[in-house]
């Protein structure tokens, strides 16, 4: 069967045309992404998902391949392959399978959809939204880097003061941003599309005697200047590194590194505090896998990923020591076994082989072959005084291997389901084995003989595959730890099977795993996720350590603010992952991070009162919710909104400081900052209301307000009287009061009123 060539609504309709393979169509169903998902799947693997514009392609492992078919062997009869009917809001068309004839169902008929579809449900909702709660492994697809999803950036603006001068930020959709001096449109920085960033986000604040610019972007990054010098202050990168993780002491110092599929750098940073130390080149390769070793006291990093070669470097000089080259396809899985002076790797993926390679000499070993299925988990340990490798794969079976002799030893099912990772742990019956599964199941294996020791007890339903495993000890211990598809996090004490406590989601699935022994404040856990942000952890309890991370999504807001006497100049950003992130303005210490549970932030604002640093922050959910900027204290929340709120402000009714939020749907509501109630609702259009300010004049409060379609709009905010009402040519996307009238920026520049 040739790759699939265009979009399936383009192919012939005739069904000797109709290319073999499985067409899943849903019309606005709950449980994908999106409103209208087209799912294709064909014999060869290659798939094809389209969601609007989306369209994302790639190949799924024959290990998925195997389960669909055989789900597909005992699924009931459908109709007999046509059309399906008018007014189906989801269908799946099988055709040109072999043994099995071509067949329709569709819901709300006589045959409605298998179950086994939500395979395909599961595949689509992997590629269009990888950072929400996985369903299946990530070894199980491959994407085409071609086709993965593109962020896009969005007109947005501010007005602040740069050089003692009012100005305004501007960003575009194409990526440029700037300073520009209201009175006379005289330049004051910025940069053009070249820049990387698509902005979603700007921010200009004056902290500490200092005028500062911050911008972010869709791929959840926020970059902080010195608005006068135009300085790079401090910033965060972007989701695109962090897939990967690998953690060491090094010099008595916990390190992490990160990468990702993209093609970006290895990053290296500070396990416990997140200080950035510099990078390692892939040549736009991305890493899949990242691990971390000592040999002859060097301190070596393995890397590899899509193109199947595996890079070494000594990390303290950032050398590359070897480019080991061998495997056909994405390498999945890496371990180390320390030899003395010696050091061994063993690497496994989506050719089924598993080679070891010697890293003094970076000359190959030997190959293992016994697997039917992508290997997704590799662990050493000894088993009689000799050295062992044990392996999982995708065929859901663990192998077991003589490393000297580079011999088969044990082979084992672990049952029906995907195995996603393995790890060695010890315990006083000698070495033991545990397998992550996609069920969410963690079993335990002798590793001398193969024979089951059951499950780690889990405190709740599993209901998401073990995407990672990490084994180390605390206080003498074995420890296990373990992340899941929808971000949780887990540890265990090994050796008694106990849960010790599970952490809640943070960056979407977690993706990989790795600990870093010793250190200043003992172990510390790294963790990579699918949306690029790094996690790391105090292994002891679990504290979230100082690491500066991006948002996982698209930056929503950004604030400058500050409390009273002796306060931390902040920034805050907002994300569409539902979180709050507070950050020193000046070197971008992480301060606090607050999850919102909003379904996404979709407008943030910072402000004080009595002498507290307040932010405010509206979402998805529609609703509106205040918190101490400093101790993360819940305050109230402020309901009403009959669509999310697209821009918040803080001001004054009455004497008194009142919150207040303009709508997609083109409402402004008015609520008071110590309770939450609702003061006033304020008569407006129907189109979004992208900015607001509020200010004092004479003693009374006025609001201006400019909507996504170009009108301005002015109140009394007291009595709620409209007093003006103006069209402009372009949408309003930042306001302010002067002495002559109103300012307004928008897409192509500021217009006076």
């Amino acid at each position: 069967m040739s790759e699939i060539a265009g979009p399936a609504s383009a192919e012939p309709a005739g069904a000797g045309s109709a290319v073999a393979g499985l067409r899943l169509l849903s019309e606005g169903a709950d449980h994908l992404p999106g409103g209208a998902t087209e799912v294709f799947l064909g014999l060869d693997g290659a798939f094809r998902v389209t969601a609007g514009a989306q369209v994302r392609t790639g190949t799924a492992d024959t290990a998925f391949l195997r389960r669909v078919a055989t789900e597909l062997r005992t699924a009931p009869a459908g109709a007999p392959a046509g059309a399906a009917p008018a007014g189906a809001t989801r269908s799946l068309t099988s055709t040109g399978v072999p043994g099995n004839a071509d067949a329709v169902w569709s819901e709300g008929t006589a045959h409605p959809v298998p179950a086994f579809a939500a395979l395909l449900d599961a595949l689509a909702a992997r590629v269009l939204r990888p950072a929400d709660p996985a369903a299946l492994p990530a070894a199980l697809l491959r994407l085409d880097p071609a086709t993965a999803a593109v962020d896009t950036g969005r007109a947005v603006a501010t007005i602040g003061v740069v050089r003692g001068r009012t100005a305004y930020a501007l960003a575009e959709p194409d990526g440029s941003f700037g300073l520009t001096a209201l009175d006379d449109a005289q330049p004051l920085g910025g940069s053009g599309p070249e820049a990387g960033l698509l902005p979603t986000a700007v921010a200009l604040g004056a902290v500490a005697g200092r005028e500062l610019f911050a911008v972010g972007g869709a791929d959840g990054a926020v970059q902080v200047w010195d608005a006068v010098s135009g300085a790079v202050l401090h910033g965060t990168s972007g989701g695109e590194g962090a897939q990967a993780v690998a953690a060491a002491l090094v010099q008595d110092l916990p390190l992490a590194f990160s990468g990702g599929a993209d093609g970006g750098d290895v990053r290296a940073m500070r396990a416990d505090t997140g200080q950035a130390l510099g990078t390692l080149s892939v040549n736009g390769n991305g890493a899949d896998v990242l691990c971390a070793a000592r040999c002859a006291d060097l301190d070596l990093l393995a890397a590899a990923g899509q193109d199947g070669v595996i890079r070494v470097w000594d990390v303290a000089s950032g050398t590359q020591l070897h480019l080991l080259v061998g495997h056909i396809g994405p390498v999945a899985a890496l371990a180390v076994l320390s030899l003395g002076d010696q050091a061994v790797l063993a690497s496994g993926g989506a050719d089924r082989r598993i080679r070891l390679w010697d890293l003094a000499t970076g000359q190959p070993v030997a190959e293992l072959d016994g697997h039917t299925a992508t290997v997704t988990g590799l662990a050493f340990t000894e088993v009689a005084d000799r050295p062992v490798l044990a392996s999982c794969a995708l065929d859901g079976t663990v192998r077991t291997w003589d490393v000297r002799r580079a011999e088969a030893l044990h082979g084992w099912p672990v049952g029906e389901e995907w195995l996603t990772g393995i790890v060695a742990v010890a315990s006083g019956a000698g070495p033991v084995l545990v397998v992550g599964q996609q069920n969410g199941r963690l079993s335990r294996w002798v590793a001398a003989t193969g024979s089951t020791l059951g499950e780690f007890a889990v405190a709740g339903a599993a209901v998401h595959p073990v995407t990672a495993l990490a084994g180390g000890e605390l206080t003498g211990r074995p420890m296990l730890a373990a992340g899941y598809g929808d971000g949780t996090l887990r540890l265990w004490d090994a050796g008694i099977g106990v849960e010790l406590y599970a952490l809640a989601p943070d960056g979407g699935p977690i993706t990989s795993l790795a600990l870093a022994q010793g250190g200043p404040d003992g172990p510390v856990l790294v963790c990579g996720t699918a949306a690029g942000a790094v996690r790391s952890h105090a292994l002891r309890d679990g504290a979230a350590l100082p690491v500066p991370a991006p948002h996982a999504g698209a930056v929503t807001g950004l604030a400058f603010g500050a409390g009273g006497a002796g306060a931390v100049p902040a920034l805050v950003s907002a994300g569409a992952d539902s979180t709050l992130r507070v950050r020193s303005a000046l070197d971008g210490t992480p301060l606090l991070q607050l999850a919102t549970g909003q379904g996404g932030v979709t407008a943030l604002a910072a402000g004080e009162a009595g002498g507290h640093l307040l932010l405010v922050s509206a979402g998805r959910d529609r609703t509106v919710r205040l918190w101490h900027g400093v101790s993360g204290q819940a305050g109230p929340v402020c309901e009403g909104l009959a669509a999310p709120a697209e821009t918040i402000a803080f001001g004054v009714f009455g004497g008194r400081p009142v919150v207040i939020g303009g709508g997609t749907d083109g409402s402004v509501l008015v609520w008071e900052v110590h309770d939450g109630s609702r003061v006033a609702a304020l008569t407006g259009g129907s189109a979004a209301v992208r900015t607001l300010v509020a200010q004092e004049l004479d003693g009374e409060t006025l609001l201006a307000a400019g909507d996504e379609q170009g009108t301005l709009r002015l109140w009394h905010l007291p009595s709620g009287t409209l007093l003006n009402e103006a069209g402009l040519a372009q949408a309003a996307l930042a306001i302010s009061f002067a002495d002559t009238g109103l300012t307004v920026v928008g897409p192509g520049g500021v217009t006076t009123l």
